[in-house]
């Protein structure tokens, strides 16, 4: 079930109250059965997908751990990662690779037909496998044991509140929670449902308000004036961090009230002055995993420049293409470490230009240059968000060519002035003018401002132990922003997160 959905009103409650009645030794069991429940919803018959790699991968990291001394250790660690990643690509890159070997057959003159299978993908398989090959290679490496009961272990794989879309958290930061025995705590479970309301709100109320101008404009980028293909793709670049945000913002908060401590997935990643930095703030869980288990292991910065600026682009490259089989995000990965690549030379550059007795810059031209570097970030990771949001590379190209060949504003601005002036039902692509329009500009600026104060601080934790008042005014407004304007709002559609789809 989605997190935006009125089961889950049900369900979380539900699941809260039993876990804190139930003894402490039948906490486990019943937090599997939820989750089970929690992913069934979603789809029954791939459920068993879920239960067949939690018991594949349970028994190899076993097996791991019997032959530790022996060099069958690591053809069964190979095995494991080979199984898990190889389920992946066999759901999600079959028909890609297909088309993409047939293409290349056809290229040099031989005739062959693409094969194709009408697979459904099981929710979360990206998420779920990436869990399960660092905790076989953290089992290899001796970083952890292997975990012998396997109930909590599926715990580990199946826990509802990131089974489909994360955070990828380790085994060794989750497994030791699972023997804890959690008490009902009123700071903790305060600060958990402001992170839940704060996500939903992200979500419900100004991402999915994003969606439909995003989508409409997005859907004939010929049709549309570049200025309007840019408000698009900049609405596009706040519509993703407010959903997957959103998601994770939710995620965390509910394992909190649970008892479970979830790490950071997001820090104000637009608040960046440098595309490195920006990697570094979002989606976080997915970028140290890749660092860790794929960046390090090639050589990291460890090595040459040219072979550490091969490490970056194979590094980017492949976190594109575990978003999906479309080589838009391929490209758009690509595209992330080139500007990284660029970046590192440019400091290098300069670093060896600088001079020792160089004045350090005053705090005005300190804070104008990080302004400037921020905007400039801002741009070009804009910019790269259009090959992931983009259907095909066709559209890519269509919106590129439309943003610098025809931007057109004079007729972009006439338009939407127009339809502002025209009030409460008439639409500005698609979103009213009188209700649609003004709470996402506010929903955005809300979120600015929230961005801006938790950058160094936890405001949900200050909120939950400081003044009654001003926790109950925010988490009031939050309830109501997202019943009146998202659940019971003009046009909502309960649509699901964007990161589910991977």
């Amino acid at each position: 079930m989605a997190f935006n959905t009125m089961d889950f009103v049900v369900f979380f409650p539900a699941v809260l109250i039993l876990y804190f009645v139930l003894p402490a030794k039948a906490r486990n069991i019943f937090l599997l059965a939820a989750s089970y429940f929690f992913y069934a919803v979603y789809s029954p018959v791939l459920t068993l997908y879920l239960v067949v790699c939690t018991l594949v991968t349970y028994g190899i990291a076993l097996l791991i751990e019997k032959k530790r001394d022996g060099a069958s250790a690591k053809t069964w660690a190979v095995i494991g990662v080979v199984l898990n990643l190889g389920a992946l690509a066999f759901y999600k890159y079959f028909n890609f690779f297909s088309g993409m070997i047939t293409g290349m057959l056809s290229a040099s003159g031989v005739s062959t037909q693409a094969h194709r299978l009408d697979l459904v993908v099981p929710l979360g398989i990206s998420f779920i496998t990436f869990q399960t090959v660092s905790y076989i290679i953290d089992v290899y490496r001796n970083k952890l044991h292997a975990e012998k009961r396997i109930l909590r272990f599926a715990l580990y794989v199946a826990f509802f509140p990131k089974v489909v879309q994360g955070p990828i958290e380790r085994a060794a930061d989750i497994l030791p929670q699972f023997d804890e025995v959690h008490s009902f705590d009123i700071k903790r479970f305060r600060e958990g449902m402001i992170m839940v309301l704060y996500g939903m709100f992200m979500k419900m109320v100004v991402a999915d308000k994003a969606a439909v101008i995003v989508n409409l404009i997005y859907a004939d980028p010929a049709g549309h004036s570049g200025a309007a293909l840019a408000l698009a793709t900049l609405l596009f670049t706040m519509q993703i961090y407010y959903d997957f945000a959103g998601y994770s913002y939710t995620a965390i908060g509910a394992a909190k009230v649970l008892g479970i401590e979830f790490k950071q997935n997001f820090r104000q990643p637009y608040l960046s002055t440098s595309v490195a930095e920006f990697w570094r703030r979002w989606h976080i869980s997915l970028n140290t995993w890749l660092r860790d288990y794929l960046y390090i292991p090639l050589g990291g910065s460890r090595c040459s420049s040219s072979r550490t600026r091969f490490n970056t682009l194979v590094t980017f490259g492949l976190s594109g293409l575990w978003h999906g089989a479309n080589w838009g995000y391929v490209i758009w990965g690509l595209l992330n470490g080139v500007y990284i690549n660029i970046e590192k030379a440019l400091k290098g550059w300069q670093k060896s230009r600088q001079k020792p007795s160089e004045t350090p810059l005053s705090p005005v031209r300190l804070g104008i240059r990080r302004a400037v570097h921020g905007v400039v970030t801002f741009c070009l990771v804009s910019f790269a968000w259009i090959f992931f949001r983009a259907a095909t590379l066709q559209t890519s190209v269509k919106v590129i060519g439309g943003i610098f060949g025809r931007f057109d504003f004079p007729s972009f601005w006439s338009y939407v002035t127009e339809q502002l002036a025209g009030g409460a039902g008439t639409l500005v692509y698609g979103l009213d003018a009188a209700y649609g329009v003004p709470v996402l500009l506010i929903g955005m600026a809300i979120i600015v401002v929230i961005d801006a104060l938790t950058n160094k601080r936890n405001l949900a934790k200050e909120m939950a132990e400081g003044s009654r008042a001003i926790r109950w005014i925010a988490c009031l407004g939050m309830i109501f922003a997202i019943l009146l304007f998202g659940v019971y709002g003009y046009g909502y559609n309960a649509s699901t997160f964007i990161y589910t789809n991977f």
